[in-house]
């Protein structure tokens, strides 16, 4: 197996847990591409800049098949850019969810949104998604929005918003920067040490170690409890090293994070999984 195969089937074991990500937060696949296009030019601006102090944008052309013109785009603009992407690149959930909250004939007189019956005529939910769902069946939309914790399903067959958008409960903004944070830390030193191994910085793990399910609990306490003590000896060290320099302008910047990973079992007990309702149009 040649390193390209081998580096295609870790791309894809990659982007399996960063596709989940994407969906999470709310972003489309086309952000997702034009994020990773404005990322690719960015990358090959940067090593270009460490190894021959220019940029060179026929170059990063070469490298990555986008066009001149779109490069120079990007390069112009800022590093973060909050511009929107077109409506017709939403998620077609964003959509739906949108919708829902601006168009009157699915808010109420207050202009809140409306509580839909699942079918039947006017404006309901099934209308909501023939108009909206860009060909997404109607059951489809439900049951997903409904996994998302965007919507509540009541015993009248009506639904009603709970969220606005199709975000994964738990996810925060400061939960979200703290994610991209570690993730590139711990990408960067692992690209590193592939490009020079003979300056490689320290990365260990243990892994693929059978535990059995009670113990679960106890290992993570351990766990916890000993990497918060190490981390605030790292913590006194790193400390005790910033008050001994005589400045630290230019000083590189030092991270150590203990990360602890569960493989769940792929099986699920029969009872785990909810069972589906059936809805009856009128």
């Amino acid at each position: 197996m040649d390193v390209t195969t081998s580096a295609g089937k870790s791309l894809a074991r990659l982007l399996e847990p960063l596709t989940g990500f994407v969906f999470d937060s709310g972003i489309s696949i086309q952000e997702f591409h034009s994020i990773l296009r404005t990322a690719a030019v960015r990358s090959v601006a940067a090593r270009q800049l460490e190894t021959t102090r220019r940029v060179n944008i026929s170059g990063i052309s070469a490298s990555t098949g986008i066009s001149r013109a779109e490069i120079s785009r990007i390069l112009k603009s800022e590093p973060n850019p909050s511009t929107k992407i077109p409506d017709r690149h939403q998620q077609s959930t964003s959509k739906i969810l949108s919708v829902w909250q601006q168009d009157p004939k699915f808010t109420n007189s207050n202009g809140q949104p409306a509580e839909l019956k699942i079918y039947g005529r006017g404006s309901t939910f099934e209308s909501l998604v023939k108009l909206y769902g860009r060909g997404i069946p109607t059951r489809a939309m439900l049951d997903e929005l409904t996994r998302i914790r965007a919507i509540e399903v009541t015993t009248a067959q009506t639904v009603k918003l709970k969220t606005g958008l199709p975000v994964e409960r738990g996810m925060t903004p400061k939960v979200v920067k703290a994610f991209g944070d570690r993730v590139s830390e711990l990408m960067g030193t692992l690209l590193k040490n592939m490009r020079d191994p003979d300056n490689s910085a320290f990365v260990a793990s243990v892994a693929d170690v059978k535990v059995p399910a009670r113990e679960i609990p106890l290992l993570r306490r351990e766990i916890s409890s000993r990497g918060a003590e190490f981390l605030g000896e790292i913590q006194d060290m790193l400390a005790r090293g910033a008050v001994r320099s005589s400045s630290l302008k230019n000083a590189p910047s030092v991270s150590v994070t203990i990360c602890y990973h569960e493989e769940s079992s792929n099986k699920r007990p029969r009872s785990a999984v909810a069972r589906r309702r059936n809805f009856r149009r009128s």
